[in-house]
């Protein structure tokens, strides 16, 4: 005796595969995973955009005041570093920075001889100044 098989009902038929409604709901899904994935690349990016420049002006300020450190002749510091400006317009990493340092001397008298050096730097987006204040003392 031969089995038949059962005959397939309209019901099964139409169960065979997905719904309009399961895919659309799937891409939608799909959909909002990745703006949100690409929401966060973009803050990631930009955050590390703004860091790479923070520690570019970062090092442009700390170079000088090592540089105002490091000057041999105390007598003639504010003279050359008093109120000094540079700007990069070349192609390098410092480009569209700008640097200035201001350098006083309070003194010379018995209690007090000493030079302060204010560098800042400005530009190329920086949501605020890089800036460092040193006080220097007669030697």
């Amino acid at each position: 005796m031969m089995r038949r098989r059962p005959l397939m009902t309209a019901a099964r038929r139409r169960r065979a595969g997905f719904t309009l409604v399961e895919i659309i709901l799937a891409l939608s899904i799909l959909a909002g995973s990745l703006l949100g994935m690409a929401m966060f690349v973009r803050n990631f990016t930009k955050s590390t955009t703004d860091t790479t420049v923070r520690t570019l002006a970062n090092d442009l300020v700390n170079s000088r005041v090592e540089a105002v450190k490091g000057w041999r002749v105390y007598s003639t510091m504010v003279a050359t570093f008093n109120a000094t400006t540079e700007t990069w317009a070349t192609t390098n990493m410092y480009t569209g920075f700008t640097r200035r340092t201001y350098a006083v001397r309070t003194g010379p008298s018995a209690t007090a001889d000493y030079v302060t050096v204010t560098v800042t730097v400005t530009g190329r987006g920086l949501t605020s100044t890089a800036k460092t204040t040193t006080i220097i003392a007669a030697f």
